[in-house]
Order: C-alpha cells, then structure tokens, then sequence
C-alpha cells in the first residue's frame, strides 16, 4: 500500500470535517500534487478512521474543485487549468473593478473601519481554511458594499475556481502577508473615495493572485 507522505491521523472528533481539512492542507501545501489518486481505503487507513468520513471528505473536495473523479481511478487530485485559470480571473477582475467603483459612493465610516478589522482578522488567521474563510468575508463584504445584485450573482458563478484558488494562495505565509498589504491598499482607496486608485488596486490584487496559481 502507497503513503501519502505528510497526511497524518486525526482525532475521532467532527471526524468527517477534520479528514476534509487536513486533506485541503495537503492538497493547498503540494503534499499531495496534482495526480495522486486518493483511495479511500487508504486515506482511511493512514487516518485512523472509517471509509465513510473520507468518502464526506472527497465530496466536499471535488465540489471545491480540488479533486475530480477520473474513470477507473476514482478520486484524483485535479491538475490546474490554466485557460480555465486566465478566463476565470479576467472576468473577475472586471467584475471585481466595477463593485469597487459602485461601492465607493454607498459606503460609510462603519463600512471602513469594518474592512480594515476584516483585513486584521485575515492577518491573524492561521491555517489553510481560516485565511481562506477570512478572506472570503473580505471579498463578499466589498461585493455587499456595490449593492448591485446581478454582480453578485456573476461573482457567484465564479466562486468554486475563486475559491479553490483561495486555498491554494491561503497555504503560503508569504502570500497572506502580500495579500494584507494588497487590501489595506484597495480600502485606503475607498476611505479616500478614489474610485480609480481603488480599481487598480483591485486589479493589481488579482494579477498576483493569478501570478501566483499559474506558478503552483
């Protein structure tokens, strides 16, 4: 029977929500690349746990977008498109600019200072999930803020590659500190209502982001 390198045991509590954390950090981490097929009978093995939490698991994973069902392998960990990758992050660059320019001219002091104590909880977030979740609540709350509901929606359609690649970027420390400097920028601009500056910071945003999957 194959390993699975650095993918370790778990205790026997929330079993099903720890086996899926634990895969998404070995996945996000290149623990587990693009390529490995993941055996449900093995993980469970290597884990400590039964076949059922494993299976909750790869469900959750391939409805994320970070595992696909390939025939006569079953579960493997899905290789990064990078057409889907460059298609997925232009649109949302347009959509992401047009919420900020809608934003600027609805939002309040309270609205600010909320963004900016969003940007200090991603900062103390630790772990794939919790950056990753933190960062979400940053992104959703901007879009929330351009009070366009089509956006959102459009955004939404976007969600599953945004927030695969979410987990990926939320596993470098590195990229959560870039990140940081990167929406302190986007809401320094809409403190100051410049609805211009805000946009290219958005758009400098996501270029790194991309930058940084298409290197994964």
């Amino acid at each position: 029977m194959r390993g699975y390198g650095k993918v370790s045991s778990v205790s026997r509590v929330s079993l099903a929500e720890q086996v899926y954390q634990n895969l998404v950090d070995s996945i996000a981490s290149g623990d587990l690349p693009a390529g490995t097929e993941l055996k449900e009978q093995h993980l469970a093995k290597q884990m400590n746990v039964s076949a059922t939490p494993v299976r909750e698991a790869l469900r959750r994973l391939a409805s994320d977008g970070l595992v696909e069902t390939v025939p006569y392998h079953g579960a493997v960990v899905r290789t990064l498109n990078q057409k889907e990758i460059q298609e997925a992050y232009a649109c949302r660059e347009a959509l992401e600019r047009l919420a900020v320019r809608e934003a600027v001219h609805r939002l309040n002091e309270r609205d600010i200072d909320y963004l900016y104590q969003l940007i200090e909880e991603f900062d103390a977030a630790k772990g794939v999930l919790e950056v990753s979740e933190a960062s979400q609540k940053f992104d959703e709350y901007i879009y929330h803020l351009s009070g366009n509901e089509t956006l959102c929606k459009l955004l939404g359609m976007l969600k599953g590659v945004i927030s695969r690649d979410r987990k990926y970027s939320s596993s470098s420390v590195e990229r959560q500190k870039e990140i940081v400097k990167e929406h302190r920028e986007i809401v320094d601009a809409l403190n100051q209502r410049e609805a211009e500056r805000a946009q290219d910071a958005v758009s400098e945003h996501i270029r790194n982001g991309r930058k940084y999957i298409e290197n994964k």
